[in-house]
């Protein structure tokens, strides 16, 4: 028996996942109506209709949905075979992320698995450009994304939340931080966020207006575009600055930066990072070793009365 065009598969295999043509199409680099084409030579082809149609929306019935768990799983196991035939396991395995975390958090880290697994071997970039993970741009990417819309083929990193930080020697200089009060003399390090549109992410405003109850001494201090540009200020004692989880941690733990409130005065964010990968197959055994490591390295990484991060 003739099977069905690969390309019909496919398109039908992707609009399936997304349950939208308009974003099938952009995942396939195509227009809405190749799409639609496509699953109607399909429905043809096969002499079934795949998708309930009203005049705004597609749904897959019972014969889409039947479908399209046996397609997933012949392109799965297609593209299984095509990753070992190109010896993707004995690559270098791409991260891409931030520079923030990057200088921050994850470069502080990989010398150490390194030297525990001399067999991979790593190529990082440190860029604000998101890759295609499912084009192979990269292998591991750290997304920066909100809590409650997690990546398809992902694990938690951190959940990230924002807390006054200064090092220990300009916090004896500014004198005892006994209550928020306490900081409206301070010098402020502020971050106006270079590059980051609308992610609504907390200021020395929003600090002040939360425990205080009054804007503060906003206007004067330093100002940086990067947070880490931020933290890395307050660690050569220039002020106050409001750190990170993700970004801060190391330099509290070595004793650079301390924590005028300890557990207290804190920010929580809707945002998180997560370390992702494409979703076509499971990662190769080197791969999710790696993953395995960062997501432990992750759970070490708690900010004093933060907790541990769990995985999800």
């Amino acid at each position: 028996m003739r099977l069905p065009s690969l390309i019909a598969l496919r398109t039908f295999e992707v609009a399936a996942r997304s349950r939208n043509f308009t974003e099938a199409a952009q995942e396939l680099s195509v227009t809405p109506g190749a799409v639609s084409r496509q699953i109607r030579l399909l429905e043809a082809e096969l002499g079934v209709s795949l998708f309930d149609r009203t005049r705004n929306t597609v749904t897959l019935n019972d014969n889409g949905r039947r479908l399209a768990v046996t397609v997933a799983q012949a392109f799965e196991l297609l593209e299984r075979g095509a990753d070992e035939l190109r010896g993707q396991d004995e690559g270098p395995i791409h991260i891409t992320c931030a520079p923030s975390i990057a200088s921050h958090w994850l470069m502080r880290r990989l010398n150490q698995f390194s030297a525990c697994n001399p067999d991979i071997t790593l190529s990082l970039e440190a860029t604000e450009q998101l890759v295609d993970l499912e084009r192979g741009e990269a292998t591991l990417a750290i997304r920066f994304t909100t809590t409650d819309a997690p990546l398809p083929a992902s694990e938690l990193l951190f959940v990230e939340e924002f807390f006054p930080v200064c090092s220990p020697a300009y916090l004896e200089q500014f004198g005892a931080v006994r209550e928020p009060r306490d900081m409206l003399g301070a010098r402020l390090i502020h971050t106006h966020w270079k590059n980051t549109g609308n992610l609504h992410l907390p200021s020395w405003e929003d600090w002040f207006a939360t425990y205080v109850g009054e804007p503060g001494p906003v206007k004067g201090g330093m100002r940086f575009g990067l947070i880490g540009h931020a933290i890395q200020g307050a660690v050569s004692g220039q002020g106050f600055a409001l750190g990170s989880t993700a970004l801060a941690f190391d330099d509290i733990a070595n004793g650079r930066l301390v924590l005028p409130f300890g557990e207290g005065c804190r920010l929580p964010t809707p945002w998180a990072y997560r370390l992702a990968w494409s979703r076509r197959s499971p990662p190769a055994e080197k791969v999710r070793r790696l993953i395995d490591w960062l997501l432990a390295e992750a759970r070490a990484s708690t900010i004093p009365g933060q907790g541990p991060v769990k995985a999800g």
